[in-house]
This record gives structure tokens, sequence and C-alpha cells, in this order.
């Protein structure tokens, strides 16, 4: 075992990790490589490049349009300092580059899914919950296409398990809160400068942290508006950066009752639509956390709740135009991730490992043909 960093370690579990998110990032690229920008990706570009003086859009997303203009704006700096040569081949930049932050960001997500399922249920409950992300068109989707969904998806699981994760810091002593503290202001201030709706993310999360901090709730009040109060200066700063007020539109924070309200809840079955392998393998975990006493602890109900609780909250305000899709996905990810750690731990967990392989093995290849349908589609 070759030791990288301080407290790191990288092995066999690492390494596997690193080849499904080297898998994840092939598909990416070979997404975003095979499509042409859309308009409202070109909206978004726009944005990131407009004047302070011109007129927001009510889908106005600072977080998501400073991404957007950010490879371009690397692009024009490389211009510079790289040889001759190569300008030309900068001058139109392949969709890919342009993507490239967003890239990023899907990557991000799923390295942040990977780490916190292996804390929470083991390698083989982190291989799941990992397998499942690098395995879902729609993750694949919004990675490689510019838009706040994957920012929000990202932002969204670091906001809530990092309160998590604070919850239990609020026992050691106070100088070891402030990273924490920083973490958890920046999750915040990215969160509400990709959508400002993401204010309601905090009650949640707020809640997870007063649940598990019992003896020390003045003191997880007083941590948690410090990390608000940073991310409003995130947003502000942002907002500074690109030229946002905040009040381009009220719709954009205005709740709305209607029926897609109930659609969205099914928003599982989006993910590999129309072989539904998700669904079934999530029907599947429901009927284990419900008939199963020893599946049903903190770690497997804090993402189910999270994650109908996220979609239900961005479902109320259709005026966003976001697809919620993506930001349950994650939190559903990891449910089942840790249902199936638990089931691997009875006696019937080695035969079970096979067939949950087999079937990601086969969500794989139909996720694989879902995504060249959609590649296809976007490009006559």
């Amino acid at each position: 075992m070759v030791q990288v960093l301080r407290k790191f370690n990288l092995g066999r579990p690492q390494l596997f990790a690193g080849l499904m998110l080297l898998f994840f990032l092939a598909q990416c690229i070979w997404v975003a490589s095979g499509r042409r920008l859309s308009d409202l990706e070109y909206d978004y570009i726009a944005s990131g490049f407009k004047p302070p003086t011109v007129e927001q859009s009510p889908m106005a997303s600072p977080f998501t349009e400073l991404a957007a203009a950010s490879a371009l704006r690397a692009l024009s700096a490389a211009k510079k300092i790289v040889p001759t040569t190569m300008r030309d081949w900068l001058a139109i930049p392949h969709p890919v580059l342009i993507r490239l932050p967003f890239i990023c960001f899907g990557l991000w997500l799923g390295g942040a899914l990977w780490w916190v399922a292996r804390r929470l249920f083991g390698d083989q409950g982190g291989y799941v919950a990992l397998a499942l992300y690098c395995m879902s068109p729609s993750m694949v989707n919004f990675s490689s296409n510019i838009g706040p969904e994957i920012i929000l998806a990202w932002s969204i699981f670091g906001l809530i398990y990092t309160a998590i994760g604070m919850a239990h810091t609020i026992y050691a002593p106070p100088r070891k809160w402030i990273p924490r503290i920083a973490i958890l202001g920046i999750a915040v201030g990215i969160c509400l400068s990709t959508a400002l709706w993401s204010f309601t993310i905090v009650l949640p999360a707020l809640g997870f942290m007063i649940y598990l901090s019992p003896g020390r709730r003045k003191e997880v009040l007083v941590v948690f508006l410090v990390a608000c109060s940073l991310g409003v200066g995130f947003l502000l700063l942002i907002g500074r950066t690109v030229g946002y007020t905040g009040l381009s539109s009220h719709a954009g924070i205005t709740p709305r009752l209607s029926l897609e309200l109930l659609r969205s809840m099914g928003f599982i079955f989006a993910d590999d639509q129309p072989y539904y392998v998700l669904p079934i393998l999530l029907g599947c975990a429901f009927m284990v956390y419900g008939a199963w006493d020893r599946s049903r602890y903190f770690g497997n109900t804090a993402p189910l709740i999270a994650s109908y609780t996220t979609v239900l909250l961005f479902a109320l305000v259709p005026a966003m135009h976001i697809v919620e899709v993506p930001l349950g996905l994650s939190f559903a990810f990891l449910f089942i991730g840790g249902i199936a750690a638990d089931l691997f731990e009875t006696s019937y967990g080695r035969k079970l490992s096979f067939v949950l392989a087999a079937i990601l093995g086969i969500k794989s290849v139909l996720g694989m043909s879902l995504l060249r349908g959609w590649i296809h589609q976007n490009t006559r």
C-alpha cells in the first residue's frame, strides 16, 4: 500500500474506485464530444460574459454562468502562451473543453459519493453506490452538459454530509470546528449562487445536525449561523463577479403546487427509462428497509430522506426550470449502497454480490445504448 498523503492511503479500494470514475469520465467525454451545444448552453455562456448593466434572465444562475464562461476564459488566456501552431486549434474550442468544468463537477460528485459511502458502509457499500453513479445515464448526461443541475447535485450532497460531519465534530474542541465551518459555508454559498431557492436545503441539513447533537444544540445553531453567513458572503462575491443582484424574478423563489410536483416524486424512473433497472433495485431496497430492523438506522435513513426532500423542494418552484432528477439520484445511490452492504453481511451475501454484479453489468450496457441514442438525437 502506497502512502500518498498523510491520513490517505492509495490501495486496492481507491484504485478500483478510480477505475470506475475513469469509466464515468470516458462516458462524459464521449457524450460531450458527440453533441452540439444547445441554445440554452450558449445562453449560459453568454450570461457569463454579459456586462453588469444587462437585464438578468429569470433563470439567472450566477455560479453556473461563471463556470460556463470559465473554460473560454482559460482558453483565451492559453492562446497567449501556447505555440503558434496550437492557436488555430484553440480558436474554435472543442465542445469537450467548453463543457469541461461541468464534467469536473460530475467527477467530484462521484468521488464525494464514494468517500461518504465507504465511510458509512465499508468498501462493498461504496462500490455499489459508486457503480450505480458511474453507470447512470442521467448523471453522465448532466455532467456533460452546461447547466446548473450537476453543480446543485454536487453542492447539495456536500452541504448535507458536511452538516452531518459537523454535527459529530461539535463534540470536539472548538479549534477543530473551523475547517468544517468553512467547508459548510462554501457549500451553502455555491448552492445559493447556483439557485437562490437552495436556501430551503439548509433546513433539512440543520435538522440532521440538531438530531445528531443532543446536549450541544446551542453550539450547533451558532456554528450553522456562522456557516450560513459565510455562504451569503460567497453569494455576494459571486454575484458581484457576474453582475447578479438576485432580484431578477420573484418566480424563482415562489413555490407553486401542481401536478408536476407529484410526477417529480418518480424521478428515479427517469434514470434508465424505459428499462427501469434502477427503480427495481430501489424497490428491493425499500422492501428490505421496511422488513428488516437491522437496516433501519441513520446511515440508511438520512440519504432516503434527503433524496425525496431535495426533489420535493425544487419541484415546488417550476419557474426555475431545473431538472430535479440528478439532485436526488446521488442520495438514492447511497441508500441502495447502504442496504446492499447490510445484505452482504448475511449468509446470502456472496450469492447476492454476484447477482448484483450481473445486474449492474446489464445496467451499464443498457445505459450506454441510451447515451448513444441521446447523442444521435442531438446531432441531427
